[in-house]
């Protein structure tokens, strides 16, 4: 009984234990920590890619120029407790391109959904990152005769790092991604495509008064990319921007850069998310 109660003990040490609510919108890069136990998070928002070679799997050199626009962008997340988390999102896409094999062609409709769980495993400690794992689903909803997406089911999963060095904080993200093979004209439908992804991320310190209290602004900083493709679906980019945060408002605004690859040229993005308990949903319906 003492030897299982220690167990227990020694369990709970790893565990999640209190959390910073941190979604770090514009970037892609994920924190280890949920979002905190009994929290959700409601965001909207919007992006511009130019010359990206999407979707995925399409043929090298078909595209002459091509404009995709995300909006509006929605996303959730829920921390039903401290060490697991769900996020779903959505987006409707607006596509304007030129190409070899379509000629020029413009499009607005649903792009594909997705949903993930994240799991907070152990928490930070002096000389160790807080580490977790995040694992979820691409569903294919976006029209593939549209070019808005390949109809295909992809699966990611990726392993997660956070350390914080005073008021900096690092995140590293390091996974793999298993993407469904359409069979684009012109292209290979050898099989699925097997990536291996990253993504390194800094914050800066956050300026301002204390989250609850009033407004604040900090910046991040990532490079994120995937590699191994057998269809030219790899990339290199970098990303960032400010979050400006007052009460439990969150409003962010990026930009990104090709650095090699499939990766759109440049990027913008833009939006908000608002943060609260879900105590005070409930107490809505009492």
């Amino acid at each position: 009984m003492r030897r299982r109660l220690a167990y227990a003990i020694a369990l709970s040490t790893l565990l999640a234990g209190p959390v910073r609510a941190e979604w770090l919108a514009p970037l892609v890069a994920e924190t280890a920590e949920t979002v905190g136990g009994g929290k959700a998070q409601v965001g909207f928002g919007a992006s511009y890619l130019n010359d990206a070679r999407f979707p995925p799997f399409t043929p090298k050199g078909d595209i002459k120029w091509q404009s995709l626009t995300a909006v509006p962008e929605l996303g959730f997340r829920i921390a039903p407790a401290d060490a697991v988390e769900i996020q779903a999102s959505y987006e409707f896409l607006a596509l304007d391109q030129n190409t070899v094999s379509s000629g020029k062609t413009s499009t607005y409709g649903g792009g594909d959904a997705r949903l993930f769980t994240k799991l907070w495993a152990v928490r930070e400690r002096t000389w160790f990152p807080a580490t977790g794992i995040r694992f979820g689903v691409k569903l294919p909803n976006a029209h593939q005769a549209d070019h808005q997406g390949t109809n295909e089911t992809d699966f990611m999963i990726d392993a997660l790092a956070s350390k914080r060095f005073g008021e900096w904080a690092t995140h590293l993200n390091l996974g793999i991604a298993l993407l469904g093979n359409p069979g684009f004209a012109g292209a290979s439908s050898d099989g699925q495509d097997d990536l291996f992804t990253y993504d390194i991320a800094v914050v800066t310190p956050r300026l301002g008064a204390a989250p609850a209290d009033g407004w604040g602004v900090r910046g991040l900083l990532e490079i994120d990319g995937a590699t191994g493709s057998r269809f030219d679906n790899d990339f290199t980019e970098i990303r960032g921007g400010p979050q400006v945060s007052w009460g439990g408002w969150t409003f962010y605004f990026g930009a990104s850069g090709n650095l090699q690859g499939a990766a759109a040229r440049y990027g913008l993005s833009g939006g908000a998310f608002y943060t609260f308990e879900l105590e005070r949903v409930a107490a809505l319906f009492d």
